[in-house]
C-alpha cells in the first residue's frame, strides 16, 4: 500500500440534469439516499480495513448532487470518515460539491465545524438567461446569497466553478460573472471551456439546430477568460485550474495529476491502485444503484463486487502519468518519472526524441532545473496545444 492514499465519494442522485452534463447521475431518484448512505458507509468500513494503517490525505466528495444529503446524512458519512480511516493531520484536505440552490446558514454552520476544510460552490455563470436555458436550478439571486453564505459564515477554504462559452454567452457575459466572483474572494476558481458531450441534452439540441455551438469561438473565448481570470490575481496551474496561491490548490486533484492511487466509493466511482512491480488497478463501481445498496447494505462479501475491474500495464501507465502531469503548469520531475518507471520506460522524454526536441525548439514545451532535478513541462503558449502533444507519443 501507498504511504498516503486519497478517497473519492460519488453521490449519483440531482433533482435535475443540466443540459450540458455527462457525469453519472439519477435525477427523481431521492427515495434512495437514505438506503445510500447505509450502504456508502459499508463501503468505507470496507476500505479502511484493508489500508493496513495508510494514511487518508484527501477526501472529495463529487457527484450527482452531494449537496442533496441532509446534514444527518452528511453527518453519518464524515464520522464513518473520521472514525473508520487515519487522517494525515499534517497534510489532510476535505472537499465538497454543493450546488446553490441547496446552500443556506445552518448547512455552511454545520460545514464550518465539520472535518469539511473546502467547499467547492459550482456557479457555471451568473447570466439569469443562460441559467435558465442550461436547466441549473439555481437563479443567479440564488447563486449571489449562496456565495454570501459561504463568504460571511466559513473560514475554511473556497472554490468556484465556472463555464466558459455556455451557449449565447459573450466575452463581457464571461468578464462580468468574474468580476462578481472574484469580489467573494475564493482561493481557488476552476474554469472550464464548454465540452459537447454526445449523450447529452445539448448535444441533441446542437444537431437538431436548437442551439448553436461554434467550437474555435469557445476556444478563443476561453483564453480570453483566462487571461482576464489572471488579470485578476489568480495563478493558473493547471489547464482548467487557478488559485491565488500555491497553498489554496486543489491537493485531491493534483493527487490524480501525478497519479498517485485513490480509493472510488459510491455506485459509479472509479479508484485506481498503483503498483511499482506490477501492473496496476482500477476498477468502477456499478452504476445500478439498486444493485450496489443491495450489495453493501447486506455485506454479501461471499459474491464478487460488482464492479468492473482493469489492468494497467506499464506502458499504458506512463502515457497516463505524462498526460496528467503536463496538464499542470509545473510539469514533472525527470527524478520522479525514471524512479517510477524504471527499466519500464520508453524514455519518450529523451532530449535525442525528434518529437520532444521539436517541441522545445518551438517553445511548446520546456525544460526547467531545480537543484539536482529537472523538470519538463509545456509553455503556456504550449498547454493550448496539449492534445495534439498526446496524439503524437
Amino acid at each position: 500500500m501507498p504511504s498516503g492514499i486519497s478517497l473519492y465519494i460519488h453521490i449519483p442522485f440531482c433533482k435535475s440534469k443540466c443540459i450540458y452534463c455527462d457525469f453519472f447521475s439519477r435525477p427523481g431518484c431521492e427515495n434512495l439516499i437514505d438506503d445510500y448512505v447505509d450502504a456508502l458507509s459499508s463501503e468505507l468500513v470496507f476500505h479502511a480495513e484493508n489500508l493496513s494503517g495508510t494514511k487518508l490525505k484527501t477526501v472529495y466528495i463529487g457527484g450527482g448532487t452531494p449537496s442533496l444529503l441532509s446534514i444527518e446524512q452528511m453527518n453519518k458519512v464524515f464520522s464513518v470518515i473520521k472514525e473508520k480511516f487515519i487522517l494525515d493531520e499534517n497534510d489532510f484536505e476535505f472537499t465538497i460539491e454543493l450546488n446553490p440552490d441547496d446552500v443556506n446558514e445552518e448547512l455552511i454552520l454545520f460545514l464550518e465545524k465539520s472535518i469539511v476544510t473546502r467547499i467547492s460552490l459550482g456557479i457555471q455563470t451568473l447570466k439569469e438567461e443562460t441559467l435558465k436555458f442550461i436547466e441549473r436550478r439555481a437563479s443567479r439571486k440564488t447563486c449571489v446569497e449562496a456565495l454570501l453564505f459561504i463568504k460571511e459564515n466559513f473560514t475554511k477554504r473556497f472554490s468556484v466553478d465556472l463555464i466558459s462559452s455556455l451557449p449565447g454567452e459573450t466575452e463581457n457575459d464571461v468578464k462580468s460573472t468574474i468580476d462578481e466572483i472574484v469580489k467573494f474572494s475564493p482561493e481557488h476558481i476552476s474554469l472550464y471551456s464548454l465540452c459537447i458531450e454526445e449523450n447529452t441534452k445539448l448535444y441533441r439540441m446542437i444537431q437538431d439546430k436548437k442551439a448553436a455551438f461554434d467550437a474555435d469561438y469557445s476556444d478563443a473565448l476561453w483564453i480570453r477568460a483566462r487571461d482576464y481570470l489572471k488579470s485578476k490575481g489568480y495563478v493558473q496551474y493547471e489547464v482548467s485550474n487557478f488559485s491565488k496561491d500555491e497553498k489554496s490548490r486543489a491537493r485531491h486533484n493534483l493527487a490524480y495529476w501525478h497519479l498517485k492511487s485513490y480509493i472510488g466509493a459510491g455506485s459509479g466511482a472509479t479508484g485506481t491502485f498503483f503498483y511499482r512491480e506490477k501492473d496496476s488497478l482500477r476498477y468502477t463501481n456499478t452504476r445500478d444503484i439498486k444493485q450496489y445498496i443491495e450489495y453493501w447494505k447486506n455485506l454479501s462479501h461471499c459474491e464478487k463486487i460488482p464492479r468492473e475491474e482493469e489492468f494497467i500495464d506499464k506502458h499504458t501507465e506512463e502515457f497516463e502519468y505524462i498526460m496528467m502531469n503536463m496538464r499542470l503548469l509545473d510539469g514533472f520531475s525527470k527524478k520522479d518519472y525514471e524512479e517510477r518507471f524504471c527499466m519500464n520506460s520508453t524514455k519518450i522524454f529523451d532530449e535525442k526524441n525528434d518529437l520532444i526536441k521539436s517541441w522545445m525548439d518551438k517553445k511548446l514545451i520546456e525544460k526547467i532545473c531545480k537543484g539536482s532535478d529537472v523538470f519538463y513541462r509545456m509553455t503556456e503558449q504550449g498547454i493550448l496545444y496539449l492534445n495534439s502533444f498526446l496524439e503524437k507519443i
